[in-house]
Order: structure tokens, then sequence, then C-alpha cells
């Protein structure tokens, strides 16, 4: 087995680094032993552009993708940005969206989870809101949001019971939209950790959403960072080949397992 796995490329937002991006898929289909390719979340940005139209103004990529499948298995997971792929799978689209991925390769066992699992700020119902209700017009955005969110009891009784009420729901958007760099700024550790605490035995995890790449020093944690380029380092994937992960920035080089010292003892 060989293995890519890549996250968070973002695309619609004005610093995903789309051109890339291409290039790297364009490079993908010449790996004649990639066995797998794993799209890990995030790939479109809904919460920015439209839902519907993020997909059809990137539709080149998306060929790019397809251009790959007739002999590499392809799976997309979906992430909070993009969250709403979930609800499209009895539609024409070329993938099956998933929600989380587990792969095995003899007694190892790669589960593969975009990352919002791992951040408390991610509620399911407000990452499909979002999705929902942004669009490239400008519009009355808030009276929209708050009407979605507030249209089943789950949401009234979270924004009644708990910090969320204090502010406005625009504020509360805005703060969500920032980069993790800026809004996981105080709170990344955790994240890690969480994710870290969560791994069993004889098993590797590799998530995204932090935009923050990295090994584990045991190699059971995996970051595998993003494709935006306000990212401090950007346009990375993961390979795995014969039972070895490596992250390497595209079109640079490999970037080593470091020791991990995000988990406190």
């Amino acid at each position: 087995m060989k293995l890519i796995a890549c996250s968070d490329q973002h695309l619609g937002y004005e610093n995903a680094d789309k051109a890339s991006f291409n290039e790297f898929l364009d490079d993908l289909k010449t790996d004649h032993d990639l066995t797998i390719l794993v799209l890990l979340g995030d790939v479109v940005d809904m919460w920015r552009r439209d839902a519907a139209g993020v997909f059809l103004e990137n539709w080149d990529t998306i060929e790019k993708i397809q251009a790959l499948m007739p002999k590499v298995d392809v799976h997309y997971v979906a992430g909070n940005h993009d969250f709403h792929v979930l609800q499209l799978q009895r539609h024409s689209y070329p993938f099956h969206f998933e929600k989380s991925l587990t792969v095995t390769d003899k007694n190892q066992v790669y589960r593969f989870q975009h990352g919002y699992e791992f951040d408390p700020l991610q509620h399911e119902w407000i990452m499909e809101s979002l999705c929902k209700v942004m669009s490239d017009g400008t519009g009355n955005f808030e009276s929209e949001a708050w009407a979605t969110i507030t249209k089943d009891w789950s949401g009234l009784e979270y924004i009644l019971t708990s910090p969320f009420k204090k502010r406005r729901i625009q504020d509360n958007v805005d703060h969500m939209m920032t980069t993790p760099e800026v809004r996981l700024q105080q709170t990344i550790q955790d994240v890690d950790k969480r994710a870290y605490d969560s791994v069993q035995p004889g098993e590797m995890l590799v998530y995204g959403h932090t935009h923050r790449p990295f090994i584990s020093s045991d190699e059971k944690l995996v970051n595998i960072g993003s494709w935006v380029t306000d990212s401090k380092i950007h346009n990375t994937y993961l390979e795995i080949s014969d039972g070895k992960p490596k992250l390497v920035v595209y079109g640079g080089n490999e970037i080593p397992a470091a020791q991990f010292l995000t988990v406190p003892a």
C-alpha cells in the first residue's frame, strides 16, 4: 500500500493555493505506485463561499481528482468548512463523502478524521448551518444565520444555556472564521492532547484542521497541515509507504518527525 493524504485546501478562500494543489494532483497521476488518496476535509470552503458555487468554480480541480480514480482509491472525509458534503450522498457528485475513515494495512490501523472532533468550539449543527447561510453576496447574514441555527430545539437550547448567548451571533461566527493560528492560539495544545488521547493501541491517527503539520515522535499522531498561504508551513501532505509515514512540503523537503511537545506530561 502507498497512501497519500492531504487536508484543508479551502478552495474558494482567497488564500488557498489552488494552483499548487492542481500541480500536485497532476503529479499524482504519474505516480504508478499510489493506491489510496485521502482528502481529509475542508477541501472546499462552504463557510466563505456559496456551497454549490464553490464546487462549480473549482470543477477543474474536481476533474483532476476524478482522473486519478480509475487506478487510485479516493476517499473524501468531511471537514467543518465542508461538512455539508455529508448531505450530498444521493446526488451525482463523483465522490462518496465520509465522516471518518479507517484503513488497515497488515497489522497497522490508520484512522483518518478531519480534527474538528477535538476542537470544543466546533458543533456539527453550527458547522452545517454555516455551510448553508454563507454566500458570495453580502445580504442579511446575521438574521439568516440566526434563523438557521434556532430552527430546532438543539440549537436554541445551546444558545440559551451556554456562553454562546453572551455575544451577537456575528461575533461568534467572526471568531470561528479566523485562521487556526489565531483562533487556536491559546487552545491548540488541548486540541492536540484530545487527539492524542483518542489513539487506540496499534493505531495511527491522522488529522488536519489546525493547519500545523507534525508527526509525533512515537508516530501515533500525524497532523497533515494545509494548503493555505496564511499558514506558516503550507502545501503539505502525508505519504505512507511500506508502513512508514513522512510529511512532505510539496515542491520542497520532508518535514522531520519531531518530539511531540504539545501534549503535557
